[in-house]
């Protein structure tokens, strides 16, 4: 182990920054992050010095967003001033794997994914609306030598699910324009009487469904929160679609709206397909995603499902 080191962990919210940065603590690293001991990042190098100087420790670990060249100046400051080696260690991932893993850490901390209301008011600090990490790709500052790092070491993500347990396959489908259409010729049904199935649809789920594969539903229904329909009449508009194609579909719908961003659930958010993922057990990349629209296909990437447009997948 080398002396008189500071290894700085940056990176997306929900990118394994703790989990990469414990691997420094067993080799005997001081670690230090700010959702622990509170506080402003300075305050943490007022933290790492006092430990320095009291306890003799020259080897630290901070781990946190650090997003801009400003959040990093105040420990790079210090490493200087104090003859401290500092490395950079950059969590490289792309914003839908951040968005998956904070699914994915909500759904196994609280047993499912929390709504707006419950992401406002949770008080747990790893816990948080997506804004926060569209806010870091926002102001996100790739760190380079230039800033006082004597080393800028880019980490490249990997996504790990035990395949002795995440296993199962399935079949995922979007509703609206993938499914079903209107009588009325609304976009969105407004009533379970509005409803007709597309060509084919039927036809090729039960022979998915006789096959013995799992056939799950996700759906955006941002028609609730416009209230122009209620959300017993959207489930009732969902079972009443199950009983034309006449196989049972387990579905998830979002009732939030498109804008502004407040949920995990709405579609291309990953939320609903982790939240499939997690409680049968899917290998994604055993998985199928079938939908109309590019955040189909974006909803099915930030999850790891291959995807096929709906026209494609039902002329075979």
């Amino acid at each position: 182990m080398k002396t008189n080191s500071i290894v700085l962990v940056i990176g997306y919210p929900a990118s394994g920054k703790s989990t990469y940065a414990q691997k420094f603590k067993r080799e005997g690293y001081y670690r230090l992050n700010r959702d622990e001991l509170g506080g402003s990042l300075d305050d943490l190098v007022i933290e790492l010095d006092k430990i320095n100087r009291t306890e003799g420790v020259y080897n630290f670990v901070l781990d946190n967003t650090y997003a801009t060249r400003k959040s990093r100046k105040s420990v790079v400051d210090w490493a200087k001033e104090h003859n401290f080696e500092i490395e950079c260690h950059w969590i490289d991932l792309d914003i839908g794997d951040s968005l998956y893993n904070q699914c994915q850490r909500i759904i196994r901390k609280y047993g499912k994914l929390l709504m707006p209301n419950e992401l406002k008011s949770e008080r747990d600090s790893s816990v948080y609306p997506p804004v926060a990490i569209y806010r870091f790709r926002k102001i996100f500052e790739a760190p380079t030598i230039t800033e006082g790092f004597d080393k800028v070491v880019k980490v490249p993500f990997h996504r790990n699910l035990d395949k002795k347990i995440y296993k199962k396959q399935a079949y995922i489908f979007d509703y609206d324009g993938t499914l079903r259409s209107t009588i009325s010729g609304e976009k969105y049904p407004l009533s379970p009487d509005d409803i007709q199935i597309f060509p084919e649809r039927a036809r090729r789920l039960r022979e998915l469904y006789e096959r013995g594969y799992r056939i799950l539903g996700v759906s955006n229904m941002s028609l609730v929160s416009k209230n122009k329909i209620s959300l017993d009449i959207a489930i009732e508009c969902y079972e009443r679609t199950n009983d034309l194609l006449k196989v049972p579909i387990e579905y998830a719908f979002c009732p939030h709206p498109a804008f502004p961003q407040i949920c995990y659930c709405r579609k291309p958010m990953p939320g609903l397909g982790v939240a499939f993922i997690e409680k049968h057990k899917l290998d994604p990349m055993k998985c199928v995603m079938v939908g109309d629209m590019k955040t189909d296909k974006t909803f099915a990437d930030r999850c790891g499902f291959h995807f096929e447009y709906a026209n494609d997948f039902f002329k075979q």
